[in-house]
């Protein structure tokens, strides 16, 4: 059963998956995500083009196959948040099929190959994935737990993670995409 943290995370996950804001996700939000991963980068190097599509096509496919019970191609979100529920429950890969796409998404910001985040690449992280901004500052200073100024994958992935799995609204990744009441 999910908490209210991960309810409402789980919520606010729907809400940037669905790109085009109508009421439903299907393969072309997840396509459109994996073009703004793309942008991130002037030059993209063909093999980490290749992984971003990839992982995002895998990621709908997982989504999908979970959650789209009517077979339409769309998933509504009750049946996301279904599908969510029944993945925490009883999948003990779950978690890790949902935040494979954030290390692809690391990996696409990170143009130096250093394995660590500025704020302004989170900040461009958020502007692609067409979540509030403004988050981005809360969110960096809460998941850079070493506090040296940067996020490394290490960091971001385990928040990401938070989104999941925690009902402690204090969690480090608990307000990613949002405050949580």
């Amino acid at each position: 059963m999910l908490g209210q943290v991960q309810k409402s995370n789980i919520d606010r996950v729907f809400d940037t998956l669905d790109v085009t804001r109508d009421g439903v996700i299907g393969a072309d939000d997840f396509r459109t995500m994996a073009q703004r991963m793309v942008a991130l980068r002037v030059h993209m190097e063909p093999r980490l083009l290749a992984e971003i599509q990839g992982t995002f096509a895998a990621w709908w496919e997982t989504i999908r196959q979970a959650a789209d019970v009517e077979g339409n191609g769309h998933i509504s979100r009750e049946e996301f948040t279904a599908a969510a529920a029944r993945g925490l429950d009883q999948d003990p890969e779950y978690v890790d099929k949902m935040i494979r796409v954030s290390e692809v998404t690391f990996r696409a910001a990170d143009e130096e190959g250093d394995g660590l985040l500025t704020r302004s690449q989170v900040e461009r992280i958020y502007q692609a994935f067409g979540v509030d901004e403004a988050l981005s500052a809360e969110t960096f200073r809460r998941i850079d737990l070493n506090g040296d100024g940067t996020v490394s994958i290490e960091e971001f992935v385990s928040a990401a993670r938070d989104v999941w799995t925690s009902n402690d609204p204090k969690a480090p990744g608990a307000a990613m995409f949002g405050s949580v009441a």
